[in-house]
């Protein structure tokens, strides 16, 4: 019994199992829409869910079911939203005629620099024109010749005023086909990532063979400092990048110079504190008075004279102690209270 019990146990560990262990969650994000249709100047709520934490994502409006990329897309007024950490990004977009006949989405995708992700919305833009959907066969071949930045703010972006670059970029018509009006979607960022748009000018038509040079204007929030990238795609499919670092210097060094002032004045009032503290302590007391001269011991005195009294040659003197005892007795030598007026009055400069 044991026996048959022992793979009924095993099996039911396995379905078991197989109901408790994690389904991996799809690798491709979602999207919707809110209206689902609208004419030019609605607003529409879009919300997306699985997508890349820490990007952002690119919304426009497009025709032909966006099947040649960002070429059928309205890019003037395209939006761009941030990830959440959760997945979601969720953006509100005022719906534009695209350049190109419906069927139309509400085209989304990540920006250049990041791993490229696209989700469209089926979206029915009311009064614009509707056609077959067709797709390029030969898709134009533009490549970038040169993309470069240019200028700088000179001294007033040393001291944290706006950084200012302009983006000179050089496009080849690789391809037999001239290439007209194909949309030029450029945005700056920090670090990798350019998903901050900035406005491109116009691409006219570039003839087979031929370049064009387009400039776009770069400009920063102030006090910016790092590194910055400045990217973007021509064509739909031909991406670029540039990065370049900015230091406000000079804003660097008044903040330090106002630091060390303030510094300096803590310091100061701390050695004025100290030095009040000092003198406080330092108060001069006013002197004890002197004490009155001792009393005379004429025995003691007279004791000393006869002892040690001698001449140069020797000799002991002799002491006539009557004499001297009378003339002790005397008149005292020195009036102490004549001395103390004197002292009182300031001394002999008093008078001066």
């Amino acid at each position: 019994m044991t026996g048959t019990r022992r793979p009924r146990v095993l099996a039911a560990l396995v379905l078991v199992s197989l109901f408790l262990w994690p389904v991996p969650a799809s690798a491709d994000p979602g999207a919707s829409a809110a209206p689902a249709e609208g004419a030019p100047g609605t607003v529409v709520q879009v919300r997306g869910a699985g997508w890349p934490v820490g990007v952002s994502v690119q919304i426009s409006v497009c025709g032909r079911n966006a099947v040649n990329g960002s070429v059928d897309c309205d890019q003037l007024n395209t939006v761009t939203a941030p990830v959440g950490p959760d997945g979601v990004v969720t953006a509100g977009l005022t719906v534009s005629a695209p350049p190109v006949p419906c069927p139309c989405v509400l085209h989304m995708v990540t920006p250049s620099g990041t791993e490229k992700m696209t989700v469209d919305i089926p979206f029915t833009v009311l009064g614009h024109k509707t056609a077959d959907v067709v797709k390029q066969e030969n898709p134009a071949r533009i490549d970038v010749v040169d993309a470069e930045l240019r200028g700088s703010g000179g001294v007033s972006e040393l001291f944290g005023w706006r950084t200012k670059r302009t983006l000179v970029l050089t496009v080849r018509n690789n391809g037999p086909d001239p290439v007209t009006d194909a949309p030029l979607v450029v945005g700056w960022g920090a670090d990798a990532t350019a998903d901050s748009p900035l406005t491109a000018p116009p691409t006219g038509t570039i003839e087979p063979g031929a370049t064009a040079v387009y400039r776009v204007p770069v400009e920063l929030p102030p006090a910016s400092y790092g590194t910055f990238v400045v990217g973007g795609r021509f064509a739909g499919q031909t991406e670029f990048e540039v990065k370049f670092t900015t230091y406000p210097y000079l804003l660097f060094a008044v903040n330090l110079v106002a630091l060390l002032a303030v510094l300096a004045g803590v310091r100061a009032a701390l050695r004025r504190r100290r030095n009040r503290s000092r003198g406080a302590a330092d108060v001069t007391l006013p002197a004890a008075p002197k004490a009155a001269p001792r009393s005379l011991d004429q025995t003691a005195l007279l004791t000393y004279l006869e002892s040690n009294a001698r001449r140069e040659d020797g000799e002991t003197l002799v002491i006539d102690r009557p004499s001297l005892v009378a003339y002790l007795n005397g008149p005292p030598l020195l009036d102490s209270q004549a001395l103390d007026r004197f002292l009182s009055d300031g001394g002999p400069d008093a008078s001066r």
